[in-house]
């Protein structure tokens, strides 16, 4: 009897052993400074890590934003060329035009100046004829203008245009002297001596001299094609003419030997 009742204490000792070891057992710690310490490591810990992450996070977004923008301009300078290429097709398709165009005109020049070359070249030739059978005025400007046509005629680096203007501006300044009275001054030749004299041109109808004395007058005469020497004959008559020429004197009547030409 007494072995049951001990295994009964026994039994209720071990149940209520049992019973206590389910209910909460709160531990208190030995050292809580140690436990606050780790906290605030752990704390601190997850702070570093997570501004190294935003750091990285503003890394790539600046790394992003530097490629959007790399893009943005590559794209744009896409455009640009690509608008350069068609400036520069465009460009090269005007250009083949206007040197097909050139190339036409050269042609057409090169049949042109078939005809027009030999007709600049008869019109030099006929100026020389004039010149040579003309009254003897200014013959060192007028043979100095012809040579000058003569040797751009056929020279490659003028244009027939250029040619044909300088040779047209020659027949002008020659049609011109018709038109017109002039007095320069020069020398003539009277036996074999060279004196200074002035001469006064009347148109083409006449040319006159008199040397700065008055001793020595004379007219230009086309039939013999000399010079006529006439003295002091009409020294006050060539005189006044030249005056009027130099716009020394008004225009007046003059008195002086004009001769007819023979047919």
């Amino acid at each position: 009897m007494k072995k049951i009742y001990s295994l009964i204490l026994t039994l209720f000792f071990i149940n209520s052993l049992s019973q206590e070891s389910e209910e909460p057992v709160t531990t208190v710690p030995e050292n809580p400074e140690e436990l606050v310490v780790e906290s605030i490591d752990l704390q601190s810990g997850t702070i570093e890590s997570l501004q190294k992450t935003q750091a990285q996070i503003d890394k790539l977004d600046t790394e992003s934003k530097k490629l959007t923008n790399e893009y943005k301009d590559t794209i744009v300078e896409f455009e640009i060329l690509n608008k350069y290429d068609n400036q520069l097709e465009r460009i090269t398709i005007n250009q083949a035009e206007e040197i097909a165009n050139i190339t036409k005109q050269i042609d057409d020049l090169d049949e042109t100046n078939k005809y027009v070359l030999p007709l600049l070249e008869r019109m030099v030739i006929t100026l020389r004829e004039l010149i040579e059978i003309d009254v003897p005025f200014l013959m060192d400007e007028r043979i100095s203008r012809l040579e000058e046509l003569e040797d751009i005629l056929f020279k490659a680096n003028f244009s027939t245009a250029e040619k044909f203007r300088k040779i047209y501006e020659a027949y002008q300044i020659e049609n011109e002297y018709g038109r017109t009275i002039e007095a320069y001054s020069g020398s003539i030749n009277i036996d074999g001596v060279n004196l200074g004299a002035q001469f006064f041109r009347l148109g083409r109808l006449n040319l006159y001299y008199m040397t700065p004395d008055g001793d020595e007058t004379g007219y230009w005469d086309k039939n013999k094609g000399s010079w006529n020497h006439l003295g002091g004959k009409y020294s006050d008559e060539i005189d006044s003419a030249l005056k009027i020429a130099f716009k020394q004197a008004p225009p007046d009547f003059i008195n002086l030997p004009i001769q007819e030409v023979e047919k």
